[in-house]
């Protein structure tokens, strides 16, 4: 099925626009947030995990960004049981889909609608995963994927498929709470936290593993004093940087000392960060994307200074992307593509 939701803007020329100009605007099909969702490397195509109704069945769309033209290329059939899409990837070219259903991660190739599971666990049965928080990842250029599968294990696949990398996220009294892959793919951060901040007889204890992927090692212990929602890495491979369980952020944390080196702070509230609920890197490292309430903040990555080319203007729509919990870059730096839970994904020329 090919067509143009009439409620698309129509899209803009994205090599003749101006930095920070709207080149797609569209609301994605169904009842669903727009959270799973990724930007083709060449930044021409987005594809976009839908749910039906109460979240029984659940669809795959690809849109073209330059056309606003959409097309369904995988559709699965409602069961006895809610179907959650967490995560879609495009691969390294752009050709197949990794997609996270439930608590499997499967590959998907459009071109015949072959699907191979990767990755499965039946969380609190085989695993203690928890698929609305421990997601499937790339790196930077697509050639490590992160998964999580049964018996709690975390593994790592290069571009053929091949295990690099297998580890065990059972530890005593702590639970695995977040994941993530560096951008050079050298590098893994997995999070462990136990207790309540709430609880004084078992307070909250928190702390994320480093580990040197092709050595096998852990290179440092972090602790955090509060349970972050994500973690990741800048692009250096330097910096751990995290937003907080209470979607604030980001903030970074240095990965030789542990110590945090810079943070958001909150406009109003002294004690707090700013309010954040995604955030992406420029492949370059100089640009920094925050996905707020309603927008998404382009800053300089190095002076953490907004872009005014990113500022809303009065005549943007209203709602925005709501809690923009999902950014995205194209591989060569010129769109950013964000979304959030009114269903909405705007792609803007950087």
């Amino acid at each position: 099925m090919t067509s143009l939701d009439p409620t698309t803007r129509p899209p803009a020329d994205a090599a003749e626009s101006a930095r920070g100009a709207v080149v797609l605007d569209v609301e994605v099909p169904n009842q669903c947030s727009a959270d799973a969702f990724d930007l083709s490397p060449d930044g021409r195509t987005l594809v976009v995990g839908t749910m039906l109704g109460d979240a029984y069945g659940a669809e795959l769309h690809l849109i073209d960004v330059g056309t606003g033209h959409r097309r369904l290329i995988h559709a699965e059939p409602p069961g006895e049981t809610q179907t959650f899409v967490h995560a879609v990837h495009f691969d390294a070219v752009g050709e197949h889909i990794v997609y996270a259903l439930n608590g499997e991660t499967r590959l998907f190739d459009p071109a015949n609608g072959h699907t191979r599971i990767l990755a499965e666990y039946r969380e609190f049965k085989d695993a203690a995963h928890n698929p609305f928080r421990l997601r499937p990842a790339w790196d930077a250029a697509r050639r490590r994927l992160l998964l999580f599968d049964a018996g709690d294990r975390v593994r790592i696949l290069d571009q053929d498929g091949n295990d690099v990398f297998a580890t065990s996220t059972k530890r005593p009294s702590t639970g695995c709470w977040a994941g993530a892959l560096s951008p050079s793919g050298k590098l893994l951060g997995l999070c462990f936290s136990r207790g309540s901040r709430y609880k004084e007889d078992d307070p909250e204890v928190t702390e994320v593993e480093i580990w040197d992927i092709d050595r096998d090692t852990v290179l440092r212990r972090i602790p955090m004093d509060h349970k972050p929602h994500t973690i990741g890495f800048d692009p250096a491979d330097t910096l751990l940087v995290a937003t907080t369980d209470s979607a604030a952020g980001p903030g970074a944390f240095s990965l030789e000392t542990g110590e945090l080196v810079w943070h958001f702070p909150h406009p109003f509230l002294s004690d707090r960060w700013a309010t954040c609920y995604g955030w992406a890197y420029s492949p370059d490292g100089s640009t920094l994307a925050i996905g707020r309430r309603g927008d998404t903040d382009v800053v300089d990555a190095v002076t953490r200074r907004g872009d005014p080319a990113f500022a809303r203007r009065p005549g943007d729509r209203g709602g925005g992307t709501g809690r923009t919990r999902t950014v995205r870059i194209s591989a060569d730096g010129t769109l950013l593509a964000s979304g959030g839970d009114t269903g909405r994904i705007i792609v803007r020329k950087l």
